[in-house]
């Protein structure tokens, strides 16, 4: 017994079959995670060295080209990129898709451990972590107050706000923006010093041993314990005055005779505003791995709680909100897809004439719907634009099986069968019709669960949602849909009001003679035009080809968020104030925008950065990239302004250069970037290679510190300590525990002559026993030069890395411009020049894309090779996938989308959509050849009586997809893309498959027909 039988004979056990589905399914879809896209990040380890006072090219000879080495023998690592700055080493290691991030950080923190006798001694440890350090924020938030001061604010942000997040599952980095920090300052007098000729480690040796609590031990008493220390920690800073350094001529000197004490901040290293008002930001960053929506609404939660009990004065702002933007854009797709279903709906009742049959049928959209989201939790999917797009756009797909079931038992009631009668031999005359359609459509998804990488993620959740889904409406279709039309099925159609009775009369009616005509039109082709037809489909065919050169290629769309990123690179050696300064007048001038809501500002390490919050989409005139042009416009006109503008997590034009040498690389950037102007279209070139800072380069005078017996570490650790500073301890003051630094006053070193009154002890020993002080003049010479501000590797090579925007161009064709013209540079041994970042990613997802197409065209072939017992009948149906491609080149030109991951992706679902209907064509024709009719009086008739499923099927589909290819919401540019090829393919498809594929039917048929004729005839001869 067949499951349509079953279902008819047992409804209510279909009935609960399908409700078990959807309660799965409801209570699936509440436990998964929703985010924008699916998770396609590759497993992170972010390591973060900090080494005060160290120029660039120590950080990376010291620190960065060591950890690299150790850390690229872990398993799985696909890219290794570093920044060496100063007093600074930021090392990014990028796995694997199969690694584990947890197992991947365990692996880092050992091999750095195994090698941390080879790091410098008074670096900090190392802070490794699941995060990638360049990656945006998923939360950010200024506070503001006009009552509290900076420090206060500071205090705040750092003790009560910083703790309370950081507990939240899932949150990774905190940075805090615009902190001032308090610092117990020991300031010392350089004359002073040398009058009492003390050297710096004998000042900060006694200093260091005069602040201790030290643990003595306990004392045993009869009855108790007594606990003993020395509390040396001092109560307060000016007791700091009161500690002796040392004895000179048998008198001791104090601190106090030398320095002075301050109680101040900290040196400001960057400064944020708020719409100009001073701020401290505060940026929530995730864990590799984990959901960016989930994090970001668990700490919008916790800010929720902390705004009811925040101080008097202080003001909170949420400056950066995905959680929201997300929501947002899932709920748009939420829309086209309720919007699309009603549709589709709407078309079938049309089509049918009876609210019944298209209640019947139309069920299977949300029953299917709903169903699927408990396959997609086995799956591990999580809820994003792109797993409900592809359910969105599979609309159509949902109620198409059902339309064909319920329209061939509609068919047979009609022929005066009983109701159960024609339930039952309807459903089975279509079951394997059915059957083949739905399976095509799995088979295009099928290869899509092998595709490895990050663009083989992004298929995935798309694909198997769409698969899930098509096979829950196939269920449907062959238990609810039979069984339901067996019980609530009438014979005669059901009397609509009479004016909607008459309309559907008057269309009906047409319809019959577009069929009749139809019928005429393919049999005359059939006997007259069949080459005629051929050569027709050829030419149309090749003439899309031709649209190839003016359809642009990228990777993604970029979409309107309502937010970007301005960022401003400083002249080296600018100071924090000069750079905060200069960001409050481009504040002011980008306030005059009407489209802009906000403005975050950070000025930090010589450069600045405007974060800038547009009005939503819906209220404003112009587009996001309107007003970033405009914006680039007013900022470039400024003095010593060159901004560089990202809409995303970067830019789409990113070009590496790797070599060995800096100065070779930065003459090879500046050739390519001088190349890159001249092609039109190219924004914001920016260069990760930053001009020489100034420096003061100190050189040991080898022979003479050996003949004073002074070391270079002596020299280096003096230095340090009387410029940079050296932390000698921690002052208490109840639960704060506050740096204490020693370093020269700021007059002593403000300016390089200062360096001639400096002193650094000798280990000769004077006759009263004090070490020597040699002037360092002395021992050391210096000079002013330029080294780099920071220098980048990239997979343990120095790299330069050039990045730009687009506009009124694609990344496609700016490929097709900018390499071929680099061609006959001539380029170093051992140096390199390669696209990364989208480029790579594009050249990626088209590759994968077309090895996952050519898998999905060979499944397709097998389906219907094993569906009509046949290797040659398969071609004429698959005629229909050229077809297709003729209608989604034309939908893209004309919407002026370009080929990027997301039209791909339709064109790929189109392969399974476009071989539906002629399934349905031939599969009843070979039907009605079997009651020995000819091959083109069968086609005819099949034409004629599927004429109506095919069309409602097709028309179902297209104003199903309509909603997003007309998308205006939130993250409709992402989405709109496929829908245009979608559409585009499935009209072009459909008028040409019911003309081409009868016709190659038709020569296929006479050709085997021949050859059996043939081989008779040599059998016949022997």
């Amino acid at each position: 017994m067949s499951l349509p039988e079953i279902s008819i004979k047992r409804p209510v056990f279909a009935t609960v079959t399908l409700l078990a589905l959807i309660l799965l399914g409801i209570v699936s879809y509440f436990r998964m995670n929703v985010d924008e896209m699916p998770d396609t990040t590759l497993p992170y380890v972010s390591v973060n060295i900090t080494y005060e006072g160290a120029q660039p090219e120590q950080i990376d000879a010291q620190i960065t080209q060591k950890v690299e080495e150790a850390v690229g023998e872990s398993k799985g690592v696909k890219h290794i990129r570093s920044t060496s700055r100063e007093g600074e080493a930021e090392i990014g290691i990028e796995f694997n898709l199969d690694i584990d991030p947890a197992m991947a950080t365990q692996d880092v923190r050992d091999k750095i451990s195994a090698i941390r006798s080879e790091l410098p001694d008074n670096m900090k440890e190392p802070v490794i972590a699941r995060y990638d350090m360049k990656a945006a924020p998923v939360v950010a938030i200024a506070f503001t107050s006009e009552t509290v001061n900076r420090r206060e604010l500071s205090v705040f942000v750092d003790d009560v706000m910083k703790p309370r997040l950081q507990k939240i599952a899932g949150v990774g980095q905190l940075k805090i923006t615009g902190l001032q920090k308090r610092e117990i300052q020991l300031l010392l007098d350089q004359d002073k010093m040398t009058a009492f000729s003390f050297s710096i480690p004998e000042i900060t040796q006694r200093l260091q041993q005069e602040n201790q609590d030290i643990p003595a031990g306990k004392l045993m008493a009869t009855n108790q314990n007594l606990l003993v220390r020395t509390a040396g920690n001092f109560k307060d800073p000016q007791d700091f005055l009161s500690v002796v350094i040392g004895m000179r001529n048998g008198v001791p000197v104090y601190y106090g005779q030398i320095g002075t004490v301050k109680d101040g901040i900290k040196e400001m290293e960057a400064i944020a505003r708020y719409d100009n008002q001073p701020a401290i930001g505060l940026e929530i960053g995730k864990q590799s791995g984990a959901n960016a929506v989930k994090v970001a609404t668990q700490v919008k939660a916790e800010l929720e709680k902390i705004q009811q009990s925040l101080p008097k004065g202080i003001a909170m702002h949420v400056v950066r909100d995905d959680a929201q933007r997300v929501e947002d854009s899932i709920h748009e797709v939420w829309f086209d897809l309720i919007i699309g279903g009603f549709f589709a709906v709407v078309i079938v009742l049309w089509f049918l004439g009876d609210w019944r049959s298209t209640i019947i049928s139309a069920i299977a959209i949300p029953a299917s719907i709903v169903s699927t989201f408990f396959f997609m939790k086995l799956a591990n999917f999580s809820v994003n634009s792109m797993s409900l797009m592809g359910l969105s756009l599979s609309v159509g797909l949902l109620i198409d099986d059902a339309i064909v079931v319920i329209e061939n038992i509609i068919r047979h009631r009609q022929m005066g069968k009983s109701a159960s009668q024609a339930a039952a031999e309807g459903t089975k005359e279509i079951s394997l019709a059915v059957m083949a359609t739905t399976f095509t459509v799995v088979a295009v998804f099928f290869p899509v669960g092998f595709m490895s990488g990050s663009v083989g993620q992004f298929f995935k959740e798309f694909g198997l949602s769409i698969a899930f889904a098509v096979l829950v409406s196939l269920f449907i279709s062959f238990t609810l849909t039979p069984m339901m039309a067996a019980l609530y099925l009438p014979n005669e159609q059901q009397q609509a009001p009479s004016r909607l009775r008459q309309w559907w009369l008057k269309w009906n009616g047409w319809f019959d003679h577009l069929a009749d005509a139809y019928a005429a039109l393919l049999n005359t082709l059939l006997h007259q035009h069949r080459k005629k037809v051929l050569a027709g489909a050829f030419a149309l065919f090749m003439l899309s080809m031709m649209l190839f050169p003016y359809l642009g290629s990228s990777f993604i769309p970029t979409t309107d968020k309502a937010q970007f990123t301005v960022k401003i690179k400083m002249q080296a050696g600018a100071t924090v104030e000069s750079l905060d300064n200069s960001a409050q007048k481009m504040v002011e001038e980008l306030q005059l925008f009407p489209e802009i809501q906000h403005i975050y500002s950070t000025s930090v390490s010589e450069e600045q950065t405007l974060f800038v919050t547009l009005v939503q989409k819906k209220e404003r005139q112009r587009s996001q990239a309107n007003v970033i042009s405009e914006v680039r416009q007013k900022l470039n006109s400024l003095s010593g302004v060159r901004v560089d503008i990202e809409q995303g997590d970067g830019k789409p034009v990113a070009v590496s250069i790797t070599g060995d040498s800096v100065e070779r690389l930065g003459e090879i950037a500046n050739e390519l970037q001088k190349r890159m102007e001249n092609i039109p279209g190219v924004q914001d070139i920016v260069s990760s290679h930053r001009p020489g800072t100034p420096n003061l380069n100190i050189s040991i005078k080898t022979e003479r510190a050996n003949d004073l017996t002074v070391s270079a570490a002596t020299i280096g650790n003096s230095l340090q300590t009387l410029l940079a500073g050296t932390i000698i301890g921690k002052y208490s003051d109840l639960d704060e525990r506050v740096d204490i630094r020693a370093r020269l006053t700021a007059m002593d070193r403000s300016q390089p002559d200062s360096l001639n009154r400096i002193y650094v002890p000798s280990e000769k020993i004077k006759a009263d026993g004090q070490k020597m002080l040699i002037p360092l003049s002395q021992v050391a010479e210096w000079q002013y030069i330029t080294s780099p501000a920071e220098i980048n590797r990239y997979d343990r090579q120095k790299e330069i890395r050039l990045t730009a925007n687009l506009e009124k161009t694609t990344l496609g064709d700016f490929n097709n411009q900018f390499y071929p013209s680099i061609q006959d540079m001539p380029i170093p041994v051992g140096y390199q020049i390669g696209a990364v970042g989208e480029s790579d990613d594009m050249d990626e997802s088209f590759s994968s894309m077309s090895i996952a197409l050519a898998l999905a065209v060979s499944f397709i072939f097998m389906i219907l090779a094993a569906q009509f017992e046949s290797y040659s009948e398969p071609f004429a149906i698959m005629l229909s996938l050229p077809l297709a491609i003729i209608g989604a080149l034309l939908g893209l030109f004309l919407a002026g989308s370009d080929l990027s991951l997301i039209s791909s992706i339709g064109i790929m679902m189109l392969m399974g959509l476009a071989t539906k209907n002629a399934i349905l064509l031939i599969d009843f024709a070979k039907q009605r050849m079997q009651d020995h009719i000819s091959c083109n009086e069968a086609l005819v008739e099949a034409a004629r009586i599927r004429l109506r499923p095919i069309l409602m099927t097709s028309v179902a589909m297209i104003f199903g997809m309509l909603p997003i290819a007309l998308g205006f919401g939130p993250g409709s540019e992402a989405r709109a893309p496929m829908a245009h090829a979608i559409v585009g393919g499935l009209i072009t498809s459909t008028l040409l498959t019911l003309l081409v594929v009868p016709v190659v039917y038709s020569l296929i048929h006479d050709w085997k027909i021949r050859k059996i004729s043939l081989i008779n005839e040599n059998l016949t001869r022997e």
